[in-house]
């Protein structure tokens, strides 16, 4: 009882709406294992080069006129050639060479191209075989990761390079040769905005509208970029996780509660067989919980995690 009032009667407190529902705490996720999620970054690797390897083959740029005359369309591609769609005299199209059409430095440029993709490609199918080696505990030394590491830095810095260099460099390429393509596209190096100084752009006049910009093999190259990026992040995360052989082969030692501060463990569970029990450890066991390495202890079958400091 306090100076300042009484307090109300209990029958006078109002009873809950409903009556309140149990806490329950909900099981922490397992983690991935270190081998789960370079396994994960490999296949991002492999997709990654396929999309480069894809990118040789399609359009980085390209342009087109279309109103009241014919239409025209032309596209950039990696290496010595572009091609082109015309409406002109019944429609034609194909290819044909930079030179040929006075393009000498635009074609050193998409040659280069065709080179850093290459490379870049191939670093990444070398990257992802590697990878998945690694995550299987194939080696015996941990430096197949450094080169693991290496490929994956070396695929992506191409696939983030050349986007930037052909959005920087095709319109000086252009300047170079004294023409923005006039004879495809009907776009000039003269006043306004042009391909000789623009990477993108658009113009009108005459009822004809020409457009150019970035094409397929373009964006192709930054989606590979991106992929790549998050594997190379994946394998940094695990680069000092169990790698060799020997490392992720789980311990066959002994291991008392008494030692261990551990428990007797429970018998297994009805779905452990005895053949499964009797059968012995299987490299590279992680833990579910935590995903750090398990030991196996033979005189009761099971697994320990020495984090979690429990039987699995």
């Amino acid at each position: 009882m306090s100076s300042g009032g009484s307090l109300p009667p209990v029958e006078s407190v109002p009873s809950p709406a409903a009556p309140l529902k149990p806490f329950v705490v909900k099981p922490a996720r397992p983690k991935m294992t270190p081998r789960g999620t370079r396994l994960t970054a490999s296949t991002l690797v492999l997709i990654a080069a396929i999309v480069l390897a894809v990118s040789m083959a399609v359009s980085w740029w390209g342009a087109s006129s279309t109103g009241g005359g014919p239409s025209l369309e032309v596209g950039f591609l990696p290496g010595s050639s572009y091609t082109f769609s015309s409406s002109v005299g019944g429609g034609s199209a194909g290819s044909q060479l930079y030179s040929s059409a006075g393009l000498v430095h635009v074609g050193h440029l998409y040659q280069a191209v065709l080179g850093v993709l290459v490379v870049a490609a191939l670093a990444g199918f070398a990257a992802m075989l590697l990878g998945y080696l690694g995550a299987l505990g194939t080696f015996r030394s941990r430096l197949y990761m450094q080169f693991t590491l290496v490929l994956t830095i070396i695929s992506a810095g191409g696939a983030i390079l050349l986007p930037a260099l052909v959005a920087a460099s095709q319109p000086s390429a252009f300047t170079a040769d004294g023409t923005g393509f006039s004879g495809a596209a009907g776009a000039g190096c003269g006043t306004g905005t042009t391909p000789c100084n623009s990477f993108w752009g658009s113009v009108s006049a005459g009822g004809t509208t020409v457009s150019w910009g970035a094409d397929v093999g373009w964006y192709l190259s930054i989606a590979a970029a991106v992929l790549l990026v998050i594997a190379l992040v994946q394998f940094l995360q695990t680069r000092k996780a169990p790698y060799t052989r020997d490392e992720v082969r789980p311990a066959t030692v002994a291991l008392p509660p008494a030692l261990t501060g551990a428990a007797t463990p429970p018998p297994p569970s009805a779905g452990t067989t005895a053949a499964t029990s009797a059968a012995g450890p299987s490299p590279g066991s992680y833990c579910p919980r935590c995903g750090s390495p398990m030991a196996w202890v033979p005189q009761y079958s099971r697994y320990f995690c020495m984090t979690e400091r429990t039987y699995v």
